[in-house]
């Protein structure tokens, strides 16, 4: 089903069953796998393979150059695997050479207006919320969760199932499991994300311990990993083996200045001490009753 509308280079690789809305733009180069919804207005261009099952939303942009300067013009690709949905005008870039690929896996939901670099990659099951902003060579591993307009700094990585509070900026690495709050600052784990992913009571335990080590003991991470590494569980090791491969250092807890205790940590934990739903019922409970429900 491609509307008479869309623009479909002749030379562009389709798969079966097929949906290109009006106005789309597929250009020379790309290829589309089984049961691909391209929907009415989005440009894909470049060396970009879609896999099957996957939506493109309305207006979204994959393939263009890279945002380098002096870049004009394509010259990597874009690989995305299956069953992802990229809502409405999400841009992902094409790589910054023709040897690398912006990479997104299988299960990944891209929501309205985020942005994807070139040469990032991310892995599978994860969820990037309005407006995030992924600068390039960026690595996003399983199940990581991006809340609304987060940025992220150029060549950092993001732990499985971690995830980033709204309007956080993230300047460095994000061990597994954990949960950033505000300016690249590690709060605590993500524990409903555990739950969700049927982590053991004994492995979330181990996992604090761990945190515990990183975040609360003021250890050098070199004696903090050293420590890491009695604790015999799996989930830890993974913690140690993602600190091994970090370049840029990891996001941690510093000692907030005045202006920050007020601005930023005390509305934080007040905004979570408050019985937000709960005010709320009563509140309703108050309300005047109308007419009707008088007669009633």
């Amino acid at each position: 089903m491609i509307s008479e509308k869309a623009v479909v280079d002749k030379e562009v690789i389709l798969g079966k069953n097929i949906n290109v809305g009006a106005y789309a733009v597929i250009e020379k180069g790309v290829s589309l796998g089984d049961n691909v919804n391209i929907l009415p207005f989005a440009h894909i261009k470049g060396d970009t393979c879609i896999g099957d099952n996957t939506v493109v939303g309305t207006g979204a942009l994959i393939g263009e150059a890279p945002q380098i300067l002096g870049c004009k013009e394509s010259c990597g690709a874009v690989q995305i695997g299956k069953n992802n949905i990229i809502r409405e005008y999400v841009t992902i870039h094409s790589s910054s050479s023709a040897d690398k690929t912006t990479i997104l896996g299988d299960n990944n939901y891209l929501m309205g207006f985020s942005h994807i670099a070139h040469d990032c990659c991310l892995d599978n099951s994860v969820v990037i919320c309005n407006g995030a902003l992924i600068a390039g060579h960026v690595h996003i591993y399983d199940n990581a969760f991006i809340s609304g307009n987060v940025v992220v700094h150029q060549f950092v990585r993001i732990g499985r199932l971690a995830m980033i509070g709204g309007l956080s900026r993230v300047n460095q690495d994000v061990p597994p499991f954990m949960m950033l709050v505000g300016d690249s600052r590690v709060w605590g784990l993500n524990l409903v994300g555990l739950k969700r992913k049927g982590f053991k009571v004994s492995e979330i335990g181990e996992i604090k311990k761990a945190f515990n080590i990183l975040y609360r003991k003021n250890l050098p991470l070199s004696k903090a990993v050293e420590e890491l590494k009695q604790i015999p569980c799996e989930k830890v090791k993974e913690i140690v083996d993602f600190l091994a491969l970090s370049k840029r250092g990891i996001s941690g807890p510093h000692k907030s200045s005045f202006l920050e205790k007020i601005f930023l940590d005390y509305p934080y934990f007040i905004r979570n001490s408050i019985p937000t739903y709960d005010i709320f019922l009563k509140t309703k409970d108050r309300r005047p009753k109308t007419v009707d429900q008088k007669i009633t």
